[in-house]
Order: structure tokens, then C-alpha cells, then sequence
């Protein structure tokens, strides 16, 4: 179950408890405040949570179709380990598309659990039917090929305006995306679960006609 475990798997029922939010929250209680990427940065169309290690892609702008294109692109890609979250740490840069079909089909081939970008995609529909989860900024037509190139990759980055570390743990959905220091990922996950329950109980028993007040005084959270 643990996060930190080096696999970068959790399990599908622990996932499945674990939402932004709440991993936001404790990510707060824990003093460590600075933790998500800029709210530009959205869901392309996949509304479920997903979770795994970060696996930073440093990407550049470039003014030359080069002799062998795609060079870093194929590396990065094929370098993928299961149990990956891969952030495209391309500044914001509209300059072309860093994400599309054939590369989200070629991760989740190799086991990644989704992509986020800071920058822009393309191929939306493909990506969608694929039902990959991806995060961009926006679409855009235009063909990374002489626009920008991806240098390095599993290297810390900024992504998002955030500073992100290959084995941080990234936990995204609807709401955005937070990132947990590896080092904090197995109390924050413990945390997290136990929050997400006394939610859960909160709920029902507003459901079953309890006031907020007193909701609140037997759970202790909102």
C-alpha cells in the first residue's frame, strides 16, 4: 500500500478512497502548504482519480526541425515504468502540442497512470476514447516537430509553477493536482484515508437528518 515503497503502485481500493482534496488537507495539517499545480492546469474530459509516482518530462522551446525528430520524446516515453505519473514540465509554452493520442497510447502501454501538462495537447477525442486521463492547459493543433523538444526526463522540474521530484507522489482529479514529497507520502496517505472516512461518516449522517453542529462535533471535519 505504501507509496514509498518504490513501486509507485496503490493498490485499486486504496486509490479509490484517496481524492486531491483531502490529500490537500493534510498536506496543510502537516505544514507543508505550497502543494498543487496551477488550477490552469485541467482535466482534458476524465473526471476519476488517479495516483503514482512523478516522472518529470523537461521540455524546451526549439526554431529547427532537427535531423532525427522525436529523439527525446521516444527515450522519454519508452523509459516509462508502471505505477507512473508523468508531468510535462513545459513552462506554459502555446509555442505547439507536447501531448497527444500516440504518446498517451504509448503510456499507458507502458504502465503510467496519466499525463500532466503544463502546456498544451491535441488529438482531444482520440485521447478520450483512449480513455486515458491527461491534464493540459487548453488544445492545440500544432506538431511539437521543430516547436519544442523534450531534453531530460525523470529530473526534478517546475511544473505548474510547482517544483516536482522524480518519486513524488502525485494525486490529481477534477479538482487539480497535488503533489506530496516522497518523504511525506506514507503519513500523508495514512492521514488521508482516515480523514476520507470521517467524511464519508459526516455525510451520512446529514443525509440521515443531523445539523451540521452536531455533524461536525462528532466527526471533527469538514
Amino acid at each position: 500500500m505504501s507509496a514509498g515503497d518504490g513501486s509507485g503502485l496503490l493498490p485499486d481500493h486504496v486509490m479509490s478512497r484517496l481524492y486531491a482534496a483531502v490529500v490537500s488537507d493534510i498536506l496543510d495539517d502537516l505544514g507543508h502548504r505550497d502543494h498543487t499545480l496551477d488550477p490552469a492546469i485541467r482535466a482534458l474530459g476524465h473526471r476519476d482519480v488517479i495516483a503514482g509516482l512523478a516522472n518529470p518530462f523537461l521540455v524546451t522551446d526549439v526554431d529547427q526541425i532537427p535531423a532525427e525528430p522525436y529523439t527525446g520524446e521516444i527515450a522519454a516515453l519508452d523509459d516509462i515504468r508502471p505505477g507512473d505519473v508523468v508531468l510535462v514540465a513545459a513552462g506554459g509554452s502555446a509555442r505547439a502540442a507536447c501531448w497527444g493520442e500516440l504518446f498517451s497510447t504509448a503510456a499507458r502501454t507502458r504502465g503510467a497512470r496519466g499525463t500532466l501538462v503544463d502546456g498544451y495537447c491535441r488529438d482531444a477525442r482520440s485521447i478520450a476514447a483512449l480513455g486515458y486521463p491527461v491534464w493540459c492547459r487548453g488544445t492545440l493543433p500544432l506538431d511539437c516537430k521543430g516547436r519544442t523538444a523534450v531534453t531530460a526526463w525523470r529530473q526534478p522540474a517546475v511544473v505548474g509553477g510547482l517544483r516536482v521530484r522524480p518519486g513524488d507522489l502525485v494525486v490529481a482529479d477534477a479538482d487539480g493536482a497535488v503533489v506530496v514529497p516522497a518523504e511525506l507520502a506514507d503519513e500523508t496517505i495514512h492521514r488521508a484515508l482516515a480523514k476520507a472516512s470521517k467524511e464519508h461518516g459526516l455525510r451520512d449522517a446529514l443525509e440521515a437528518g443531523s445539523t451540521l453542529r452536531a455533524a461536525y462535533d462528532r466527526f471533527g471535519v469538514l
